[in-house]
């Protein structure tokens, strides 16, 4: 027997949450072929992983990495962390179908204001045509394809570096249908074309089907059509993962409804009769608001978790993620003055922002709308303790760095708004972060057994920067999610081997992946050697672009993605179809 990758001397995490034991694992022809002694063995590439361990490579169960791998087909952020296989499609939003119109999906911030321009809330749906030429303008990516199978074979063409396992999404299927009219019911026939799209993205190997309900167009979407929706995926086989209503549509002050709409997205699955609910980014259930005592955080998570005990209790096979932070995912801001998006748009630049705010009754403007609670990223009706959750990090005056905005504002004997104000306007290039937030739920969530992990980003290297108002960057889950994960609650709350399991074996189970996620002869090769002490969380608020460190080796479909330490041009990946 000649193999291509020998691994030899490491300790075996295998996937499945069993004790780890000593061996060799090799690799042939993108397989695992033999996991035992090979130390007679031939091989054209030996590995020498003493001291590390071998687990299966990660998979993450919730990510957006399918929107931005034709403009970032080496995802790097991902490979440096491990992760060898992403769950897209989800939140509603995929990049297919395209009939006149597009969905926007969270990145396109560079050129989207420039073919849709709003002052306040982005408008997420555009004609085709302009969209086209923006993103082969400004991304290099043409625009050539319809259905949601031509997707996947442009994907498949681009040799993605990692593997992609798709989701349909409900949003931006609806705006295939409805394009610019999405704020309403939909009609009969209308529902009766979704209902066609969902059913070519099942035969074209969707693994099911995503909705948010957070996000316009799906927002809109009445509970019969969410279920009709969810039906024609379930029937076909397929799974459903919500991204549940928690807010309720993000134009002005929402709906504090979470728990109802967790109530509300096991229905839908209950009605619709699925084989598999995913609850996306798990959060509790319960709004607590200004300073949440410990115990009430407790409180709500366990209840959270007893809202889905007894939907599992009545039948429903329910499995959730987790995003291993206090901060979410997606995008973060890289100057405090994004919290004024509108008007840092509409001023062009944050030197005129801040001279803008000089003026009296561009302050009053600003006051009015926001203390009415209209905008949603900044609203003191909602988030009345907002001020103390910005730690202020660069600024020209030495005296504020370290503080929160509410100190400062306490200090200078000023509201939260004006001190504000008056920070941007002395430095409009004033930075802050959030304070770190309590883990308690997260440590709640992780003791039960079918919590997984969901980065909830995009596929990036460190090149990507948003480079007009709102002036985003990558989240710090972009690039170190996995390792924060291990660090902070998988190792120490399950172990190493119970934390290897729910980013491997559990996911592969529960997608059904019979083929992934455990270290045995006759799976794919999608391995990780690296020492669990070393792997590290490089990314910051300040400086999210940063690579994980510490993951010596990946080899993805048997072939090298990392090698000593140092990320390779290897694109192995391949787009998975249920």
């Amino acid at each position: 027997m000649s193999l291509k990758i020998k691994i030899m001397g490491a300790e075996i995490v295998d996937g499945t949450g069993k004790p780890r034991y000593p061996a060799d694992v090799g690799i042939s022809e993108g397989t695992i072929v033999k996991v035992g002694d090979l130390s007679g063995v031939e091989a054209e590439k030996t590995i020498d992983a003493s001291g590390k361990v071998v687990t299966p490579g990660f998979i993450d169960m919730h990510s957006h990495a399918d929107e931005t791998l034709l403009c970032y087909p080496g995802a790097e952020n991902f490979r440096a962390q491990g992760v060898t296989s992403v769950v897209g499609g989800n939140c509603g939003f995929t990049c297919a179908p395209l009939t006149d119109y597009y969905t926007a999906c969270f990145w396109e911030w560079n050129w989207w204001n420039d073919i849709n321009p709003r002052k306040y809330y982005p408008e997420p749906v555009a004609d085709l045509e302009p969209v086209k030429k923006a993103m082969l303008k400004h991304e290099g990516v043409e625009l050539n394809w319809r259905t949601f199978g031509e997707f996947l074979e442009v994907l498949d063409q681009k040799d993605p570096a990692i593997n992609v396992i798709p989701l349909a999404g409900h949003s931006t299927i609806r705006t295939a249908v409805m394009g610019h009219d999405y704020r309403r019911p939909c009609t009969d026939e209308e529902l009766t074309r979704m209902l066609g799209w969902v059913q070519e993205a099942m035969e074209a190997g969707a693994f099911g089907l995503s909705n948010g309900l957070d996000y316009a167009p799906g927002a809109y979407a009445s509970e019969e059509e969410n279920v009709a929706v969810v039906r024609a995926a379930a029937e076909r086989g397929g799974m459903f993962a919500t991204h549940w209503r928690r807010t309720g549509l993000r134009e002005g002050m929402g709906s504090p409804v979470l728990i109802k709409g967790l109530k509300e997205a096991i229905d839908i699955a209950r009605e619709a009769e699925v084989d598999l609910l995913q609850v996306s980014h798990l959060l509790p259930g319960y709004t607590v608001f200004p300073e949440i005592p410990e115990q009430m955080r407790e409180a709500s998570a366990h209840h959270t978790l007893n809202v889905l005990d007894e939907a599992i209790a009545s039948g429903l096979n329910v499995y959730w993620d987790v995003i291993p932070n206090t901060g979410g995912g997606v995008l973060s801001m890289k100057y405090v003055a994004a919290l004024l998006s509108p008007w840092l748009g509409e001023a062009g630049n944050l030197e005129q922002f801040s001279r803008n705010l000089r003026a009296p009754d561009v302050r009053d403007e600003i006051t009015r709308y926001i203390e009415a609670g209209k905008w949603y990223s900044l609203n003191p009706l909602t988030s009345p303790g907002w001020a103390a959750g910005l730690i202020i990090s660069h600024h020209t005056d030495e005296g504020v760095r370290g503080k929160s905005v509410a100190q400062v504002a306490r200090e200078r004997g000023r509201d939260d708004l004006t001190t504000l104000f008056d920070l941007l306007v002395a430095d409009p290039y004033t930075r802050a972060h959030p304070p770190e937030g309590s883990e308690t739920p997260h440590r709640i969530f992780f003791e039960h057994q079918r919590t997984m992990v969901a980065l909830d980003t995009f596929a990036m290297d460190t090149t990507y920067d948003v480079t007009v108002p709102p002036y985003f960057l990558p989240h710090p889950n972009t690039f170190g999610g996995m390792p924060r994960y291990f660090e902070r609650l998988g190792i120490p709350l399950l172990g190493l081997e119970e934390a290897v399991h729910r980013v491997t074996g559990l996911p592969a189970e529960v997608l059904n992946l019979t083929d992934r996620g455990l270290i045995a002869p006759g799976q794919r090769a999608d391995v990780a050697v690296f020492s669990p002490d070393e792997f590290d969380e490089r990314a910051t608020h300040e400086e999210p672009r940063q690579y994980a460190g510490g993951m010596d080796h990946l080899v993805i479909n048997g072939t090298l993605s990392i090698a000593d330490g140092k990320l390779l041009g290897n694109r192995s990946g391949e787009v998975l179809r249920r």
